[in-house]
């Protein structure tokens, strides 16, 4: 009994399993060519849409969107837009033409109403014109050496403040001269100076004749 069961239990398994190959194979893998275009105006742009049963015919629909992984797709259709179908001698694709800067967006392939293809990006740009594409390049190096020079000044001007005020410090710290009071007296300021030391120096008459006694 025990044996029966494994062996339903491995049958069972086994089924599941030739199911879920059997519904991979039927699921088409899609890819897109290229993965991203840009273009100027007025030009055609051509998107393939490759599956890979090459000899399976498939219905397909085009979609834009504004950026991956979002759910506002909407379906393409409009007189510049065409759409060839898939079938045996060749991929699907879609043809844009005279494209403007508003069909720039992401743009995805639908088969058979199951599976999405990966995605194109599509980038539509103005043509430029060469002088004005100059004259905004001399105005950006115009800008960018404006902002160096103001950079430079900006760092220079705090350097000269603090030199400045240095100097006036310098300018209002003299050190003081040596004092030489000897320096400058004449010889006959000495002299008398000298002879009022001498009078000072002088005994008066009181201690000359106590001094005249002991001799």
């Amino acid at each position: 009994m025990l044996t029966t069961m494994c062996w339903l239990l491995v049958g069972c398994c086994g089924l599941a399993f030739v199911n879920l190959s059997v519904a991979l194979n039927s699921t088409p893998h899609v890819t897109q060519k290229p993965r991203f275009y840009g273009v100027k105006t007025n030009r055609n742009v051509t998107i393939f849409c490759v599956v890979s049963d090459r000899n399976q015919s498939a219905t397909v629909e085009w979609y834009k969107a504004p950026e991956y992984n979002t759910t506002g797709k909407k379906k393409i259709e409009g007189d510049r837009v065409t759409v060839r179908q898939k079938c045996m001698s060749r991929n699907a694709s879609i043809e844009l033409s005279r494209v403007e800067t508003e069909d720039t967006g992401l743009y995805f392939c639908l088969i058979n109403n199951i599976t999405w293809g990966p995605g194109t990006e599509l980038q539509v740009f103005r043509p430029s014109n060469a002088e004005n594409a100059e004259r905004r390049s001399k105005l950006k190096d115009a800008l960018i050496f404006l902002q160096a020079l103001l950079l430079t000044l900006f760092a220079l001007v705090p350097l000269l403040r603090h030199q400045s005020l240095l100097k006036k410090e310098d300018a209002i710290y003299e050190e003081p001269e040596h004092d030489h009071i000897y320096e400058g007296l004449e010889i006959e300021h000495c002299g008398g100076l000298y002879e009022d030391i001498s009078a000072y120096a002088q005994p008066g008459p009181a201690e000359a004749a106590a001094a005249w006694k002991q001799e």
